[in-house]
């Protein structure tokens, strides 16, 4: 019987060892982004496209400013006509003042997009064909104490979509990236001390977590490969 058991063992053991390799390829294939595309996008003539104010659960204008100036970076590549977030924000105050820009912001919040029954009338007021929503969902830096080892981290998610003037859904977008910094050893390149009174601590010469602006242009970047492209720029080669 002992004799068996160590057969019917070591047959599992066997099985279990050719599985690890797909098991480790299946956990490195994770999807980062979710990325729709309407089937019939270029039928929708879009050629005019306003980004509204990017909104954030926690209102963090910073980082607003910051994911409309790196996104609208990106997006340039794409060959449409682009009306800025900063100018939409000022036509929409121009039209309602700051009130009419909450509405909208809470709209995003609420269900990632403006309602599309308000969408042909928002379209026609800032003379566009479509218009780009973008939500942050998460913006953390995470930096190492000065006695912890392990690596700074920086972590942004986000989610986007594209309305057509009609209110349809023409292509939407929602993924994260985390970077991270060297790693950080306590015991490790200690050039000093900082503080005062018996809160001194070591200075070290390792560096801290990557900036947001390099976190939010990689998402821009896998972003930018999947938004549609415009007539003019499809038909370059």
């Amino acid at each position: 019987m002992r004799h068996r058991s160590r057969h019917v063992f070591a047959f599992a053991l066997a099985v279990a060892l050719a599985a690890t390799p797909a098991a480790l390829a299946a956990k490195k294939e994770k999807t980062v982004d979710r990325i729709w595309v309407h089937p019939r996008v270029d039928s929708f003539n879009v050629g005019r496209i306003s980004m509204l104010p990017v909104t954030s659960f926690d209102n963090d204008f910073a980082a607003e400013k910051q994911v409309e100036g790196s996104l609208a970076q990106q997006l340039a590549i794409t060959g449409y006509r682009w009306v800025s977030a900063p100018t939409t924000r000022e036509m929409l105050r121009g039209l309602g003042g700051d009130s009419l820009v909450k509405v909208y912001k809470t709209q995003i919040l609420n269900s990632e997009r403006v309602d599309s029954l308000a969408t042909p009338d928002l379209c026609a007021r800032l003379r566009c064909d479509a218009l780009l929503t973008v939500r942050v969902d998460h913006w953390e830096k995470r930096e190492m104490e000065w006695n912890q080892a392990g690596k700074p981290s920086t972590s942004v998610k986000m989610h986007a979509a594209l309305i057509d003037s009609s209110g349809t859904l023409l292509w939407s977008a929602s993924g994260s990236h985390t970077a991270e910094g060297p790693h950080h050893d306590p015991s490790a390149g200690k050039i000093g001390v900082s503080g005062s009174g018996l809160d001194l601590k070591p200075v070290t010469g390792q560096g801290g977590a990557p900036e947001f602006a390099e976190v939010v242009a990689t998402i821009g970047k896998r972003w930018a490969a999947t938004f549609p492209k415009s007539a003019a720029a499809a038909a370059k080669p």
